[in-house]
């Protein structure tokens, strides 16, 4: 592929601080701060490393490459020897089709899927290395504030998390519901405003080997050292160049400093520019988006790689080459299309051309010309036109221009006409163009276009969980012919859903409904950190979910959303009804015997909806004084039947890896890393089979990650416990100060399911992708306790102290 191969290593070798051009920077990344040290050696460096997020990652692109290879004559030995891989490997693999490949834990799914195409292409390059040229362009002096300060297009865009499947983009939203903007801004490129930019995009596509002069190009501002961009991968290649200030570039853990004027030519590498607390000056990175030029091999010819499209960098040029072109080339082209478009549905030439050329659009010109008054007007401005043919040029611009005007005076009410149809078409195209795949509102045009509003009346469901089985359950879904379920149950602070049958469970339920092929979202409306349903309602999260909802409701079935209570009136449910009815859509409440009953208008919230965000504000309050306790056990709880009981008793199991490999996307596959690591906790301090559940299937990550989590509450304790006076102990007693929340950092961009530690990874910085912020200690007792003490605990003959006899009233003398 190039001429020059590395080992990242040499990228991050061990630097004396004395050496030449020493640099030392801190970053931020996966809510971890971090330490990165450079120096001139790593700056005047240029070249191509491999870089891969994990080993998975390389075995699944060798696995594929191996089969291509095959399939173009190369023996065994050769490919065993291209790849790097062994004969008994090579084995294994190349016999077999594209599809019929496994893929690895950690390889997403439209990865998998950008790799195998329909289409005969090559992706043996698909993984292709880093390559980085320091110096790329060299007149770079004051061209960042000449770019900042000519493009004045500059905007801030949502902050999104991509679907692990199919690509689609999810919207991010903070604890309260309030959509996340990025710190970073984008704009596209244009040329002609600063010549030295112009020579820069044309320099890169001729290192790409782009020879369109319209391709166009995307450009990143981060205005200081706090805009950064999370990281994250592209299924296409770009090339971009730095300028401004220098900026640290991470690929796949490796960091990269980048000074004014580097080109990095990446592929669908994880990346992304961190914040770095020690820059206060202002960067920018030209991006390219491009598709690899066909390279000659050994054995074959290498055709280009497509599946790039979808991002949004090429959304961004794309727009530009569709909207941005030049002036004159766009209405040469356009006018001469559609005045041919005009003549062949049967309007005369001349007035067709004049109706675009005062319209200035098709659309707009066929309702001028098929308008009887307007027609009749552009008929006597065409006779004056032929009549006139032989003025001169000017008079002629000059009869014509004031001829327009005249009829740009006559005719406002038909402009705002044409303004008005014209936005009719944009809602309908914003309001068409979602494929049903991530979040609809995901799009700035459909957020700009669509709300509960725009799509007309449509009839929804509301139905309750409660205690019904899962038979009843689906019966009721059955007989109302409900093909889409939005689950709207709200979550703790730990953002876990209560329920009170195992059915009723968020993966078990998404599960079974796939297999009834029903539709499933969960969404927690309400929940604790967003301080209830009236005031999660008003965000922009749950305003965007009753969009969707509403859309799927109009264009793919009935659709139903679900609350925790069976009776809708002491459930969530009724103020979400009471929203969708009052923007005119109609909410059927689906009661257990399967009547319906309909909601009607100006229904009063209950007044624990009235009440339930001033009650959160307060256990919030508690819990980040670290005042809010638990209850205790009470002496039931503790008895020797209550322990046999739970012996006796089957447990729930926990299949860990299958609800890692379920999270849809890394928001969500955060939040299951989380708990999953809060129930390891749990089982690690209870006795063997004293646990309510079973965890199965375990991956050595969310081990390491529970045994830290448990080290770091020793220690706390430790800590809280030194310079204090120690009285008796009561063994009965829990202090459970410690179980304050922790402060939760930003999490991890991306951390796949069974990810393993990246090959040749570098020594420093020492970045670990699998850490994440300190879950909340479990609420059990603590079992630290010796062998007759837990017998006294758990209600056995021995005498208890006083205290305790108080605390759990008369009863300090029963014997159980």
């Amino acid at each position: 592929m190039f001429e020059t191969h590395v080992h990242r290593h040499s990228l991050m070798a061990s630097i004396d601080p004395d050496a030449p051009g020493y640099r030392r920077y801190r970053y931020r990344e996966f809510g971890e701060e971090a330490v990165a040290e450079f120096d001139d050696a790593h700056l005047a460096w240029s070249g191509t490393f491999e870089s891969h997020t994990s080993s998975a990652h390389s075995e699944y692109q060798d696995r594929l490459r191996a089969i291509h290879l095959r399939k173009q004559g190369w023996t065994k030995a050769d490919i065993a020897k291209s790849i790097g891989r062994s004969d008994r490997f090579i084995s294994r693999w190349w016999q077999l089709e594209p599809l019929a490949v496994p893929r690895p834990p950690g390889v997403h799914q439209y990865l998998a899927h950008s790799m195998i195409n329909e289409k005969k292409v090559d992706r043996t390059n698909m993984w292709r290395g880093v390559e980085v040229v320091r110096g790329f362009f060299k007149d770079t002096s004051g061209l960042y504030d000449e770019v900042v300060s000519n493009f004045t297009s500059w905007k801030q865009s949502a902050s999104e998390t991509k679907d692990f499947r199919t690509a689609s983009y999810f919207l991010r939203y903070d604890r309260e519901g309030k959509m996340r903007m990025m710190t970073m801004k984008s704009a596209g490129y244009r040329s002609g405003l600063v010549p030295r930019l112009d020579a820069l995009v044309s320099k890169i596509h001729q290192k790409i080997k782009i020879t369109d002069p319209n391709h166009g190009a995307g450009m990143y501002w981060f205005s200081d050292g706090d805009a950064s961009v999370g990281s994250h991968r592209h299924v296409f290649w770009s090339a971009r160049v730095a300028m401004g200030a220098e900026r640290i570039m991470m690929v796949d853990k490796t960091p990269i400093l980048m000074q004014e004027g580097d080109l990095v030519i990446i592929g669908p590498q994880r990346h992304g520019v961190p914040s770095m607390p020690d820059i206060s000056e202002g960067s920018l990175r030209i991006s390219v988006p491009f598709k690899p030029t066909n390279n000659e091999t050994k054995k074959g010819q290498r055709e280009e790689a497509d599946g790039w499209e979808g991002h949004e960098e090429y959304e961004e040029y794309e727009e530009y080459e569709e909207y941005e072109r030049g002036a004159e080339e766009q209405e040469l082209y356009g006018s001469c299309t559609d005045v041919q478009t005009l003549v062949s549905m049967g309007f005369d030439e001349t007035a067709s051309a004049t109706a675009l050329e005062f319209c200035g659009s098709l659309e707009r010109a066929v309702e001028a010309l098929t308008n009887p008054e307007f027609a009749e007007i552009l008929k006597v401005q065409a006779v004056q036109a032929a009549e006139s043919a032989d003025v001169a040029d000017v008079d002629e611009a000059l009869a014509r221009r004031l001829q327009m005007e005249e009829l740009q005076e006559d005719d406002t009410e038909l402009q705002e006409q044409f303004e008005e149809y014209e936005r009719l078409l944009e809602i309908d195209d914003a309001e068409r163009g979602w494929d049903g795949y991530g979040d609809l509102m995901h799009n700035s045009v459909r957020r700009a276009n669509l709300n509960l509003d725009m799509l007309g009346p449509q009839t929804l469901y509301s139905v309750g969980a409660a205690a019904q089985t899962e038979k009843q359950f689906f019966e009721l879904l059955s007989l109302h012919s409900i093909r889409i379920l939005y689950d709207f149950r709200p979550s703790d602070y730990k953002d876990e859903v209560r329920y009170q049958q195992p059915h009723f469970e968020v993966r078990i339920l998404k599960s079974n409904c796939r297999q009834r092929n029903i539709h499933y979202r969960h969404v927690a409306v309400g929940r604790e950190t967003a301080f209830g349903v009236l005031r999660h309602l008003q965000s922009d999260e749950v305003q965007h979910i009753l969009v969707e909802l509403t859309w799927q409701a109009k264009h793919k079935g009935r659709t139903a959303f679900l609350g925790p209570e069976e009776d809708w009136q002491a459930d969530g449910r009724v103020a979400l009804a009471e929203e969708l009815v009052k923007h005119g859509h109609r909410v059927c409440h689906i009661r257990r015997d399967g009547a319906l009953e309909k909601h009607s208008a100006g229904t009063q919230m209950p007044d624990f909806l009235v009440q339930e965000e001033a009650r959160l504000r307060k256990i919030h309050a508690q819990r980040q004084a670290g005042e809010l306790h638990r209850p205790e056990k009470s002496a039931v709880d503790r008895s020797t039947e209550a322990v046999a009981r739970s012996l006796a008793s089957e447990k729930t199991q926990v299949d860990v890896s299958a609800e890692l490999r379920d999270a849809e996307n890394q928001d969500a596959l955060v939040k299951a890393q989380k708990r999953m690591v809060r129930l390891q906790v749990s089982a690690n301090k209870k006795e063997p089979g004293l646990g309510k559940k079973e965890l199965v299937g375990v991956p050595s990550h969310i081990a390491r990650e529970a045994a830290a989590v448990r080290e770091r509450l020793e220690a706390k304790k430790a800590d809280k416990s030194k310079g204090t006076s120690t009285p008796k102990v009561d063994t009965n007693y829990v202090d459970h100060s410690s179980s304050a929340a922790a402060s939760s950092s930003e999490p991890p961009q991306e951390w796949s399911v069974g990810q393993t530690e990246v090959q040749n990874a570098p020594a420093r910085p020492p970045v670990d992708s699998g850490t994440m912020a300190e879950p909340v200690e479990p609420e059990h007792v603590e079992p630290e306790l010796v062998e007759p003490e837990r017998r006294r605990r758990w209600g056995s003959s021995d005498p208890r102290p006083e205290n305790v006899s108080r605390r759990w009233g008369n009863h300090g003398d029963r014997k159980t």
